[in-house]
Parts: structure tokens; sequence; C-alpha cells
């Protein structure tokens, strides 16, 4: 059974958990601007923006990951036309194309998606990503079609809906940990293609001029906070902490309305007529559908610093000495601290890289969490302990406050203990307590404990075992 969004505590709580969700799942109305307005977003070149991230307070939205590279494009296809984009596979450790549209009445989902792997190289060319290949293959070109739908079986063809508003195609390419800086410069970007109707191709400047849509950049709408306000002193939660909990308690994202979950709206006596609106696994957020994600809303009021602690999986190792792409139990893992949902920034992130240069016996890893000024001193490498910044700013209602984000991308279909093999019939609509996150990843899911700056400084420095890189 599926999570119910709301509880049947009183019509008037229903009414305003279910007034939310337009309000999460809306964009705001487009606003007529000149072609040259970029709205502060970098611009690669006509038809991508960016590289977004973390780094850039104007791109700092929808929870990036610090290890990824992240360029955008906003256009409109004319009818019966075809957009090529002819690139060349970037040294990383993973790339990949999403486009974007409204699925199901949920804004910002993927509709479609090619990963690296799915991506088969042009003629004479290597796809570098294929387990055993040579990552640093001379011949590395590919050519991606985008057109509306995709033919079943048909090779490296990314549907471009038009279902959006007003036929506007959103586009998004990513770069995960890449080897070294020419990766991701703007001239390593796939050269869009645009063939009419007619025959007639257009590129550059031309075809920008034809397709471009006047807003570039991606409208991205978070939480208001009255709506956030009111999920946090719903009638019977604690204000003070709602929705985190001790332990912190993880929940698999499926989809924009069901993770209103997390503010405590379940009771025992949930209105089982309300968990048809636990859509499915549709994402949103403009997530990359390679990737599964759990959230673990964190909160100081249990204790200014957080001890996570959990089992690595393998993954990979990339970057300029090696030359064979690795398999492994999945591509990329990292658990990320952000903002909350008003501002859905990223503030800062570890990944499997980090983690594994302090892993002990049994790939096991210890993360604090904590804010510069309570970073207990063995917080360190050296004592075998990653650190998290929490970060220094506290939420609208004033507490301090934080939004893990946990990510498996690429999972291997054989790793049974992975975020992709927790589905949304699992999770029972009237248990705030089950959780099959915990049963189907075990030891792999992180457990959050609270305590203090103190209390982590006496236990010392004591070094395990270690047990290799990821």
């Amino acid at each position: 059974m599926r999570r119910a969004l709301v509880p049947a505590t009183s019509a008037a709580v229903a009414a305003m958990a279910l007034a939310t969700l337009p309000a999460l799942a809306t964009p705001p109305a487009p606003v007529a601007r000149s072609a040259d307005d970029t709205h502060g977003v970098p611009q690669a070149t006509c038809f991508w923006f960016g590289p977004m991230g973390i780094d850039d307070p104007v791109t700092n939205l929808a929870y990036p990951e610090e290890n990824v590279h992240y360029w955008g494009a906003r256009f409109r296809m004319p009818a019966g036309s075809t957009l090529r984009l002819q690139g060349r596979y970037p040294h990383a450790r993973y790339m990949s194309l999403n486009s974007y549209g409204r699925v199901e009445g949920v804004e910002h989902a993927a509709v479609d998606a090619l990963e690296d792997t799915a991506i088969h190289p042009d003629r004479g060319s290597v796809n570098p990503y294929e387990v055993g290949a040579d990552r640093y293959a001379p011949h590395r070109s590919y050519t991606v079609r985008m057109t509306e739908g995709r033919a079943s079986g048909a090779r490296n063809v990314l549907d471009a809906p038009t279902t959006n508003a007003g036929a506007v195609q959103e586009l998004i390419y990513r770069v995960y940990v890449p080897d070294a800086p020419r990766d991701i410069r703007p001239r390593s970007l796939a050269r869009p293609v645009l063939r009419l109707a007619d025959g007639t191709q257009l590129r550059g400047a031309a075809l920008c001029d034809a397709i471009n849509d006047p807003q570039r950049y991606f409208s991205f709408q978070t939480m208001p906070p009255a709506v956030y306000q009111g999920l946090v002193n719903l009638p019977g939660a604690d204000p003070a902490t709602n929705p985190s909990y001790s332990p912190v308690r993880w929940e698999r994202f499926f989809n924009q309305p069901l993770a209103l979950s997390i503010y405590r709206l379940l009771t025992p006596s949930a209105d089982r007529r309300l968990a048809d609106l636990a859509l499915g696994d549709i994402g949103g957020y403009y997530d990359n559908r390679n990737v599964r994600y759990a959230v673990g809303p964190i909160n100081a009021a249990y204790g200014k610093v957080l001890v996570l602690t959990g089992r690595l999986p393998h993954t990979p190792r990339t970057g300029p000495r090696v030359t064979v792409m690795q398999g492994g139990q999945m591509r990329y893992w990292s658990i990320c601290e952000n903002g909350s949902p008003v501002e859905t920034d990223g503030i800062d992130c570890v990944n499997d890289a980090d983690v594994s240069r302090v892993l002990r016996k049994g790939r096991r890893y210890t993360v604090v969490v904590s804010r510069r000024a309570d970073r207990p001193d063995n917080a360190i490498r050296q004592c075998q302990v990653a650190w998290l910044n929490w970060g220094d700013r506290n939420d609208i209602a004033g507490r301090q406050t934080g939004t893990l984000l946990l990510r498996n991308l690429d999972a291997a279909p054989s790793f049974a203990h992975s975020l992709q093999k927790v589905g949304i019939d699992d999770v029972d609509v009237l248990s705030r307590f089950n959780t099959p996150e915990r049963d189907v990843m075990g030891s792999y899911q992180p457990v959050g404990r609270y305590t203090s700056t103190r209390a982590f400084e006496r236990r010392g420095c004591a070094r395990g075992q270690a047990d290799g890189r990821g």
C-alpha cells in the first residue's frame, strides 16, 4: 500500500495539505522578457546555459549535487522538425541527457532520459562508459536525436514532448565527476543541428534564433513560505522538530506530492481514499531518472552533531590515471546536505570517493554533520571520519534544520540493497514508522544519530582497519 498524503484528523488539515499540491507542482507564469535576458544565469553557448550548481547562488536550486555539472536548454521545436545533438563523450564518471515536462500533473519531471551507456557511439567511435572500455579512446563521438515520441527500440532518440505549456522543451545535460576542466568547458558541449520539415538544416546562431525560448533559464518554484509554515505547524506535530525524527528517518523520493508525507501527516486513522494521490515513481524537481533518492530531514533540536554510519557500496574509480572503465554495485553514491524546501539549495556533499578514504573494515564509514563552529576535533580524515557541513543559515521558522539527500546512481540490477529496489507499493499507508527503505537496503542505508561536539570528541581517534577505496 502507498503512503497517504493527509490524515483524517480534520477537514481543515486535509484541505490545507491538498491545497499545497498545486503550489508545489505549478511553476510561475512566464514573464515576457527580451531575448538576451538570462536572469543572471550563465550562458555557455547560444543554445546551452550553465553550468548550474552549488557555487552560483543564482543557479543553486532544486537540490544540486556538488560534484555534478549541469547545463540546460529551453527551446521550441517547429512542427515536423528533428533536433540532433552531436557531441563527444566527456572523460568523467557519468553523463546523461534528460528531457522534462509535465507528467501526471507534476511539473519538472523527466519525460525521457538517455544515460551514457544507452547512447550508442557513432561509427568508428567507442563508448568509454562501457565496463572494460578505454576511457581515453580518441574516437568518442555520438549523435542523439530529439523528436516527439520515441519509437520502440529506436537508438539514441530522446522524446521531446509537446505536452509542455506552449510546447516548450527543457533539457538538462549532466556530467558527474569530470576528470579535468576541459571536460566541462563550453567547447565540450554537444552541438545542436535542427532539421526542419522541408529538409533545411540550421546550426549555430541561425538555429538559436529559430528555436530558443525568450526565457533563457528554468523557472523553478520552491515551496511558498506560508505552505512550509503550515506544514511544520500541523495539528498534533511538534513545530520545533517537524518533519525530522531522531534517529533520522529516510524516505525514498517517488514524486513531489508524495514527498509531503515527511511532514508527519499520517495517523492510524489515515483516510484510505486519499492514498491514490500518491501517483507513482515519476519524480520531479528536475530529477535525474538514473538516480534514486532518499530524503532525511534533520534538526539540531535533537543535537548539534549528527553522526551517520553505514556501509558503502562498491563504485568504480575514475580520474586521469584510470584508463579502463570499471564496474561496481552502483556508478555513484553521495549524501548531500541542503536547505529547506523553501530554498532547495545545496550546501555540501560527501561522495563515494570522499568516504572511501575513511572506510573501516567491512566498508563501514562514519560521517559527521555539523556547523563549522560545532565540528568535533576528531571529525577528520586522520581519525577515519568524514565531515559534512550542516550550513549556518536557519530555516524561515528560525530552526537549525537541514535536508539530507542520499543518491544512488545507476545501481546494478544484481545489487539487492539499493534505493532502486525500494518500490512505491512497498510503503504502508497506515504505518508512520514502517521503513521499507531499511528493510531493502539493510546496512547500506545510513543510520543517523544525534550527539554533541564534546560527546563525539570523547570517542577519541581510534583507527580501524581500512577496507580499500570505493
